[in-house]
């Protein structure tokens, strides 16, 4: 922990990102000075938590704070931002798919804070290894996100607009659909009612070998080794499901394809 000034900080927003990450600047030691939320119950909960003041009306969210940190859902930002007077504090949203521009004419100070991460409330987070991605409108402010970032992570990293909605895309890819695949093997299991946490030492070994290999040199099963017979009747099982028989079809197609193309 290094001896620089805390800031003061505003969230807007008391979802499962806004819960995590205003706790780990309270745990840094920065002073949350107010929650935001549209519903009462949910800033009340998460000011509480965080022992400070909470709204659930913009015209009282309080000004001069030195930090206001908009974790909202991206379709929310635009009226957000256009409604409330910033002042010279510096304002920034959380969002991997929203680009920096969002803020042009309508603050002065403003920047992308964008923890590279999946949320929920019902999971405790260590962000110290979490990577953290900041832009900002200006060179000043890039010191104040890096060393925002750096009080609570070990890896912070600059990105542009550009860069940072294709790493969102990747994610969502990596992450989002993964779990939908997760789903759809559990309701596979179900037709033999079969528990779900079979699969888990499989999925761990699975994203470990894609954290320490490239996936491309981890990827496995019968469509890496073109085996018609075993897709064949693994799709002839799938006729429960024609919506997951069309998917798996696809998928093994894809695989064969990025195999046999030497584009792996």
């Amino acid at each position: 922990m290094t001896s620089r000034k805390k800031k003061s900080i505003v969230f807007i927003g008391a979802g499962s990102l806004a819960s995590h990450l205003s706790n780990a600047f309270f745990i840094a030691g920065h002073n949350i000075l107010q929650v935001f939320s549209r519903t009462k119950e949910s800033a009340k909960q998460l000011a509480d938590h965080l022992n400070t003041a909470w709204t659930n009306d913009t015209a009282k969210i309080l000004v001069g704070a030195d930090v206001y940190v908009i974790a909202l859902p991206d379709n929310c930002l635009a009226e957000f931002v256009g409604a409330i007077d910033f002042g010279n504090s510096l304002v920034v949203h959380t969002a991997g798919s929203i680009g920096i521009k969002i803020f042009m004419g309508r603050a002065k100070n403003y920047g992308v804070f964008y923890p590279l991460q999946t949320f929920s409330k019902i999971r405790q987070i260590d962000f110290k290894n979490i990577p953290i991605c900041i832009e900002a409108n200006n060179c000043g402010n890039e010191i104040i996100l890096k060393n925002l970032a750096a009080d609570i992570s070990d890896h912070v990293i600059k990105i542009n607009s550009d860069q940072r909605q294709y790493l969102h895309l990747a994610a969502v890819i990596a992450c989002n659909f993964s779990n939908h695949m997760f789903c759809l093997s559990s309701m596979v299991l179900d037709q033999k009612n079969l528990p779900f946490r079979l699969l888990k030492p499989l999925i761990l070994e699975m994203t470990m070998k894609a954290s320490d290999y490239h996936p491309v040199e981890s990827q496995t099963g019968p469509a890496v080794r073109n085996d018609q017979n075993v897709i064949k009747k693994h799709l002839d099982l799938l006729s429960f499901s024609p919506e997951i028989q069309h998917l798996y079809d696809v998928v093994s197609q894809d695989i064969i394809r990025l195999h046999q193309s030497g584009l792996t």
